[in-house]
């Protein structure tokens, strides 16, 4: 009797884009730098350009890209930027050497914007899957924005404005996760990631109609 064995090749996934969001303070920092320490967290950390002053603490090329207004409108004007918006009156956006540089080196993403942004990287990037932060309520999350003490009155308001207009847009986002402990949301952040990988649309599979091997 003959057997009918199918042949097939289990190719190597192309690398993830994830792209964490979510609303100002809700801890998006603290937890792309909790993940940036773990040993076997391996996403290169795609840092954006800003065109504000850096805050206390902050570093170019770690935190953001610092870079002047009209540098950064040169780069848009030379399409340099793969998203960019305008932010409490400066610029901000991802550039495109640095995607291009880890897409080089066939390395994971990690990409920090905000729900614009993140529309913009999906029309790009077909297969990026998105995460927006959430706060565990409105009341912690208020205190936590007041008591930080680096926005004045006016930048307040605007940020509580402009957090109306990210939870019109949470829908957009594949995943939701709320940011109750730190340890909590890196776990689940995981287990995200974990089922990404294993998704059909990132495991290419090659049909064959017989069995190769390497050198053919």
């Amino acid at each position: 009797m003959t057997l009918n064995i199918p042949f097939f090749k289990v190719l190597p996934p192309e690398p993830l884009i994830l792209v964490l969001s979510g609303l100002s303070g809700s801890g998006k920092d603290t937890v792309i730098e909790a993940m940036k320490n773990d040993p076997d967290f391996e996403f290169h950390f795609i840092v954006t350009m800003n065109t504000r002053e850096p805050r206390e603490n902050e570093i170019d090329g770690v935190d953001y890209h610092f870079v002047a207004r009209e540098k950064f409108e040169s780069m848009i004007a030379n399409g340099e930027l793969i998203e960019y918006a305008k932010v409490y009156d400066d610029y901000k956006g991802i550039p495109r050497f640095e995607v291009e540089r880890a897409f080089a080196g066939n390395r994971d993403i990690l990409l920090r914007v905000d729900h614009q942004g993140a529309r913009k990287v999906k029309q790009q990037y077909p297969n990026s899957f998105s995460i927006f932060l959430l706060p565990p309520d409105s009341k912690i999350w208020s205190e936590r924005l007041i008591t930080r003490g680096t926005d004045s009155a006016d930048n307040l308001q605007t940020r509580f404005a402009n957090a109306n207009d990210e939870l019109d847009h949470i829908s957009e986002f594949d995943y939701v996760v709320v940011n109750d402990s730190l340890e909590q949301t890196i776990r689940r952040i995981y287990t995200i990631i974990s089922a990404e990988r294993c998704r059909t649309k990132r495991v290419p599979i090659r049909r064959q109609d017989k069995e190769t091997t390497e050198s053919e």
